[in-house]
């Protein structure tokens, strides 16, 4: 049985006045280096929007406009807690200060459903934050998300991994503004395919369909992007 390992996922739009073009070279060229320093980091990667989905069948869920997604990974929230009071912290936090006009972070817990490939990783990824529905309970939810949808991803054909992140709490950073967004969360969802071609041909196939179409039954509320992942530190698994 693998340890268990948090991931940090936080949301990022840039400084108003910052273009989005000198955000992305910002995040990579100066950001990314100094995360690289913290203490106890397992993982991070940057994740660049490429399109955002929506759904005719599933509501949408309001977040403000966002330039990407950040995710690191730690053994646990006490060595998160320690990377970000370390020095490296301190220098990595001020930095993002300089470039980051409001984010919202979360800490997670990861359940893959199906496991990535070895070797690089696949070119698209699809990730969603996700509501419950109003009328369903949190175990009820958690029971129709992982053991009913969870079970049915392995039979989905051309997708090449897909993970479950439970929300353990909101990770707050007081000296930015926190990103508006229709929280609390229940979670995350993230599935990849080897690229754009592999992702459409994937959602149209019968076992896609009949995947999303068990998805209505208990999503609330979704926000849907395909991202570009830029690994920095390959994450545990």
């Amino acid at each position: 049985m693998e340890d268990p390992i948090i991931k940090l996922v936080t949301f990022l739009a840039r400084r108003p006045a910052m273009s989005a073009d000198a955000f992305q070279a910002w995040w990579h060229d100066t950001h990314a280096p100094l995360g690289r320093d913290l203490p106890g980091l397992r993982g991070y990667i940057l994740n660049i929007p490429l399109e955002t989905h929506s759904r005719s069948d599933v509501a949408q869920l309001d977040v403000a406009p966002f330039d990407g997604i950040e995710q690191l990974w730690f053994d646990d929230e006490a060595a998160c807690a320690d990377a970000m009071a370390s020095a490296a912290g301190a220098a990595w936090r001020a930095e993002g200060a300089t470039a980051i006009g409001a984010r919202r972070g979360f800490v997670t817990e990861e359940a893959w459903q199906v496991p990535l490939p070895p070797g690089p990783r696949p070119g698209v990824k699809s990730f969603t934050a996700i509501r419950r529905r109003d009328d369903a309970t949190p175990e009820a939810f958690q029971q129709a998300w992982r053991v009913v949808h969870g079970g049915m991803a392995a039979s989905v054909p051309l997708l090449r991994g897909f993970v479950l992140s439970g929300i353990l709490g909101e990770w707050a950073q007081g000296d930015i503004p926190a990103l508006d967004m229709a929280v609390p969360l229940d979670g995350m969802a993230e599935s990849w395919c080897d690229d754009m071609a592999a992702r459409r041909a994937m959602v149209v196939s019968p076992e896609a369909k009949h995947w999303f179409a068990d998805g209505a039954t208990f999503l609330g509320r979704v926000k849907t992007v395909l991202l570009r992942e830029e690994v920095i530190v390959p994450p545990p698994r």
